[in-house]
């Protein structure tokens, strides 16, 4: 029957992109014209695509739910829709102890969670992107993360790979054949082929308490985040522009997201927590009128914000769902298509070990310390702050750049070459930062640089390949500078797989990598 089905969908593929001359982004930010456009549905389907591009001499490069604001799929050569590899295999790793999940390259979050919910015992991943309308190679070979606070990127939390290379062959990666190249592999852009498998550790169901508070801005220090850090499992803090009552600066608020582990009965059914998924799918649907309407007329943007901040969003409320429920707690959002650009940079934080402070530094350097009020954190703080002050600054001026939402998580360090947050400390944590604003807001690419710009002078922040970073003036040469002894360890590799460059066709990271 599974074969029977394969090759309808195969046949389906080829009448659907019989003369199709073009390909775009979600984001329709990015946009090109591949030779040719193929939608595998199995390893053979993969092996002739090399094949095929190493006798007519064309490059590959790889799209799933083409989420990705970046240039990274962008191609004249042959471009690979991988989303209809889509089989899991869920199996128990007696070496590691733990259950773990194969997907092939295509799978959907939302199937992923579907099938390890369904399974006995139920299965979840512990942290997840909030869109669960993406693949899970694509999400790992961008490097994209969760909220979780002591987790890295999802990447790290992939334990083997299978990847067609240059050769034709299927290559197998993992930390036990070779740990280096693994952490090559874990955020690849695609560059050492094309990702067939990947298997994930996950772990038994478990519930999550999921809070939403708004307090003013004004009253939230980094005490307050960093025990929010220290004592909860994620924690997401959002701030909608002009929110309060009066267009007041001093009294706008912001959402404080978090969530907790909980053996308590969950609060919302998973039919429940879809249903208010459908509900919010219809929402931002009707949203996107409003959206549309702020473009056109920028003027109206600090009451429309203020209207869906305070009709659709600022309820306070506790509830507890299935981590699946509570990590996807928003949909709908593709409903608008917008701009984003995400940066990470480490926290100025002392090391914090088991809810205390483990003192590995100089005693005239703690005396400093305790003398400047013990300041860990504040960086975060003082970046979210500075993103509301010039909000109401351009404001000022009649310029509104942002007006859907500035957020960010905190993550642990990743061990990953190209990640953004790479450290050898793995306890650092790292904050995430990202503003979005409707497609076609004016003046967002000005604002987006300056924060950008902002954050790399401060704290070398490096940016989320998967949002938008390339229209960064410079942003290439600040990078190489910046990272280049593992992007030399990177294309080393990458040569090692795709010594003729099959795979390279992408202008951004030729210059990244030195090409």
């Amino acid at each position: 029957m599974t074969f029977i089905k394969k090759t309808f969908t195969k046949i389906k593929n080829r009448i659907e992109y019989f003369g199709e001359k073009g390909w775009h982004n979600w984001g329709q930010n990015q946009k090109c014209s591949p030779a040719e456009i193929f939608r595998p549905v199995n390893l053979h389907d993969l092996k002739k695509i090399v094949k095929k591009a190493k006798q007519n001499n064309k490059k590959i490069r790889c799209a799933a739910a083409a989420h990705s604001w970046s240039s990274l799929s962008v191609t004249s050569g042959y471009l690979v829709i991988v989303t209809d590899l889509n089989d899991i295999k869920i199996q128990y790793n007696e070496r590691l102890k733990t259950w773990t999940v194969t997907t092939e390259a295509g799978v959907y979050l939302k199937d992923l969670d579907k099938k390890l919910r369904n399974h006995d015992p139920p299965l979840t991943m512990d942290s997840a992107t909030v869109l669960n309308t993406v693949t899970t190679s694509g999400i790992v070979s961008t490097g994209s993360h969760g909220a979780k606070c002591a987790s890295s990127n999802i990447s790290d939390k992939v334990i083997s790979f299978q990847i067609i290379t240059s050769d034709g062959k299927l290559h197998e990666f993992s930390d036990e054949i070779d740990p280096v190249e693994m952490n090559a592999a874990r955020i690849n852009f695609g560059l050492l082929g094309i990702i067939y498998k990947l298997t994930f550790k996950v772990e038994p169901m478990f519930n999550l308490m999921m809070k939403d508070v708004f307090p003013n801005i004004s009253d939230w220090e980094p005490e307050n985040l960093k025990n929010d850090v220290l004592n909860c499992d994620s924690i997401e803090i959002f701030y909608w522009p002009f929110n309060a009552v009066g267009l007041e600066e001093k009294n706008d608020k912001i959402w404080v997201k978090t969530w907790k582990r909980t053996d308590l009965n969950v609060t919302v059914n998973p039919i429940e927590a879809k249903l208010l998924g459908d509900f919010q799918n219809f929402g931002t649907k009707f949203g996107d009128h409003l959206y549309e309407h702020m473009v056109k007329f920028p003027d109206s943007t600090p009451y429309i914000t203020n209207l869906v901040f305070n009709i659709g969003l600022n309820h306070e409320s506790e509830n507890i769902l299935q981590a699946p429920d509570a990590i996807h707690y928003q949909h709908g959002t593709d409903n608008v298509p917008c701009m984003d650009v995400e940066f990470a940079f480490k926290i100025n934080h002392l090391e914090l070990v088991n809810q205390g402070y483990k003192w590995q530094i100089p005693a005239y350097t703690k005396l400093i310390i305790i003398l400047q009020k013990f300041k860990d954190f504040s960086n975060v703080i003082e970046e979210f702050n500075y993103i509301v002050k010039r909000v109401y600054e351009l404001a000022a001026e009649n310029k509104y750049p942002l007006n859907l939402t500035a957020e960010f998580r905190i993550n642990k360090a990743s061990k990953c070459l190209l990640a953004p947050t790479y450290d050898e400390d793995p306890n650092a944590y790292y904050c995430l930062m990202e503003i979005l604003s409707v497609n076609g807001t004016q003046g967002f690419l000005d604002f987006s640089i300056e924060l950008a710009k902002r954050w790399m002078e401060k704290y070398n922040a490096i940016p989320h390949w998967d949002k938008m970073w390339e229209h960064v003036p410079n942003i290439i040469p600040y990078l190489r500078n910046l990272m280049g002894k593992r992007l030399e360890e990177f294309e080393k590799i990458r040569a090692k797989y795709d010594h003729h460059e099959y795979f390279f066709d992408n202008d951004s990271l030729r210059r990244l990598l030195g090409k």
